[in-house]
């Protein structure tokens, strides 16, 4: 979406702190979360936003679903796997959900971390095994969520993935 439009504002101290923590939090910068928030409140409360505004700029589309995964994630010298709930899924990318108090967490080190993943699709004998690269990681209190791209993915696994999604 063409950003086209400048407009500054003041505010006080502790909401700029806030919103730094809260863009940190879920890897944005200040502007782009308080876009999110903005154009978030304007479609609650109805109003039209002119077309293409909301429209998906994902290059797949996604498919919510909800599919049992394991995670493999190098932490130092060990692998620790952690259950976690595929809430949705297409060919380019994945939301894996962990319960509270899980080992993915949020680190202020800055570099988001690679895993990958193992998972039963539907109607498949086999397990599928995904290496993904985190590019969002969120902590909503109850769950943490982390938004992942693919990296390299063999044509086997992208044929089943695509029956899947089909």
């Amino acid at each position: 979406m063409k950003k086209d439009v400048i407009y500054s504002m003041r505010m006080n101290k502790g909401v700029r702190e806030a919103l730094r923590k809260a863009a940190h939090r879920e890897c944005r910068t200040v502007a782009s979360l308080l876009d999110k928030i903005i154009a978030d409140y304007l479609a609650k409360e109805g109003f039209a936003l002119r077309e293409g505004f909301m429209e998906e700029r994902r290059k797949y589309p996604r498919k919510e679903t909800t599919l049992l995964a394991t995670t493999h994630l190098q932490t130092g010298d060990r692998v620790e796997t952690l259950a976690g709930v595929i809430l949705d899924i297409s060919l380019g990318g994945v939301l894996v959900s962990y319960p509270k108090g899980s080992k993915f967490k949020i680190t202020s080190l800055g570099q988001l971390p690679h895993f990958s993943l193992s998972l039963h699709l539907p109607n498949l004998d086999e397990m599928v095994h995904l290496d993904c690269d985190a590019r969002r990681i969120l902590d909503n209190g109850n769950q943490i969520q982390v938004g992942a791209i693919f990296r390299e993915m063999n044509e086997s696994t992208e044929q089943k993935l695509r029956a899947y999604l089909s």
